[in-house]
């Protein structure tokens, strides 16, 4: 019997789930709370989306969502390089530089989230086993002998085999069906605003890849190039921070990236516009979620609903597009057994997904203790070294030097390795030679924290 399947949530996690569901013959209602899409990629800046505060915030899209991407649904990909995206190879220590013998998987996608949402609402609508209904919110969920049987959504009951749960990490389903195994604050508070370059500008070069990242003291800042000439700049507090508050207000944020010199090509005069105002993003957790005994079969999340991560590390995009294909093949492999697929997922998520999340954590601690301690005043060496020996912070330094650690950690930020591939001895020793030659990463760039302070109070 084909199972009756449900997908909540009309991110990247529910619409990649669905369409690569329906490619396998299998019928799917996906019910999303936002409007639907404009049918112009143009217009994309009118697309309301508040149950996805995400997709106005900067991005990139990793090699191991590149990947995927080209694997499973190589059309989405082709549309949208049609409509602006780029893909921008990594495997070299020089942004953007490649020869014949790079390593594919090393390349990024430069996109804004919005736009490769776009491209999947795009594909799903085209699919004849799919029905798509926006402006529609699940209320619960309905089971029976421990079985999923349906979702309450305003208008009745839809009945159903299988729910996929993309309705990210707040879900209403995912706190009744599933166990919170770890929730840890990101300690940050994000503030971003999108901009485009002007038509016949040259675009500014990039430190690597599609960002120019700027690690400061008690503070952090990059910029992200995306689709179609646009490009976004954040800037990350702590939570606790006053005296960088007011960044949230666009005044403020303006007068602040105006005092970074990394950013000084891309605001200049006649170069750029702004595209919006400045977005905020805070109340951001690690979360990892479990499947138990008690969960009904049919259930499963996927992305933010199971497992969220700081999107400074640009993780939740690839994460959900791998979880995605686990289940559309595990569906495809045996459509009655639910109890495999439930272990499918949970397998997943504790070999490959949980030393991520713990990973994640790692690093949004480390980072808290260091913005605390340089806000203090305190005379500590830079994020590389505080992170802990041999970590990607370091590595991607070293990396100019060394094209093994250069490649190391990229396959690493990309989720192409492990999560402990960094703790291989060979690399602690190409770094251990670095250091003995006279290597030293460099200090913290960008203005110095009371200037940003400064700057911000006008």
């Amino acid at each position: 019997m084909t199972p009756r399947i449900v997908v909540l949530g009309g991110g990247v996690a529910g619409l990649s789930t669905a369409l690569l569901l329906t490619r396998r013959g299998f019928p799917v209602t996906l019910v999303e709370r936002d409007p639907e899409p404009p049918a112009d990629l143009a217009d994309l800046a009118g697309w309301k989306r508040p149950g996805a505060p995400q997709v106005r915030q900067l991005h990139t899209f990793l090699g191991l969502f590149r990947t995927r991407l080209r694997e499973h649904l190589p059309d989405v990909h082709a549309d949208l390089l049609a409509h602006g995206a780029e893909d921008i190879s990594m495997a070299s220590p020089r942004a953007g530089a490649a020869d014949g013998t790079a390593d594919e998987a090393l390349t990024v996608i430069a996109s804004r989230r919005g736009t490769v949402e776009w491209a999947l609402h795009r594909a799903l609508a085209r699919e004849p086993g799919a029905e798509l209904r926006y402006g529609t919110s699940v209320r619960r969920a309905e089971s029976e002998g421990g079985r999923i049987t349906g979702v309450h959504v305003r208008g009745g009951l839809l009945e159903a085999d299988v729910v996929i749960d993309a309705g990210g990490r707040r879900s209403p389903l995912a706190e009744d069906f599933t166990e919170a195994v770890g929730e840890v604050d990101c300690g940050v508070v994000y503030n971003t605003r999108f901009y485009q370059l002007l038509d016949g500008v040259e675009r500014p070069p990039l430190h690597r890849g599609v960002t120019t990242m700027v690690a400061g003291s008690g503070f952090g800042a990059g910029l992200f190039y995306h689709d179609n000439r646009t490009f976004a700049i954040g800037i990350g507090r702590l939570p606790e921070d006053n005296a960088l508050k007011a960044l949230r207000e666009t005044a403020a944020f303006d007068q602040a990236v105006a005092v970074f010199p990394e950013f000084a090509p891309w605001l200049a005069e006649g170069m750029s516009r702004p595209l919006d105002e400045v977005v905020p993003m805070a109340g951001l957790k690690n979360t990892f979620r479990r499947l138990t005994p008690e969960t009904p079969l049919g259930y499963l999340p996927v992305g933010d609903a199971l497992c969220t991560t700081d999107p400074a590390f640009g993780r939740g995009a690839s994460v959900a597009l791998a979880e995605a294909v686990l289940v559309a093949d595990t569906l495809q492999r045996a459509p009655e057994d639910l109890p495999g697929l439930a272990g499918a997922l949970g397998e997943f998520a504790e070999r490959w997904l949980r030393p991520w999340y713990e990973d994640s954590v790692r690093a949004d601690l480390g980072r808290t203790a260091l913005w605390e301690a340089e806000i203090a005043g305190a005379d500590l060496p830079g994020l590389g070294a505080v992170a802990g020996g041999v970590n990607s912070f370091v590595l991607l330094e070293a990396g100019e030097h060394d094209q093994v650690l250069w490649e190391a950690a990229q396959r690493h930020i990309n989720l192409l390795d492990p999560a402990d591939s960094l703790e291989r001895p060979e690399l602690k020793e190409r770094l251990d030679a670095l250091l003995a030659a006279g290597w030293r990463p460099r200090p913290a760039t960008g203005p110095a924290y009371g200037d940003v302070v400064a700057a911000v109070a006008g």
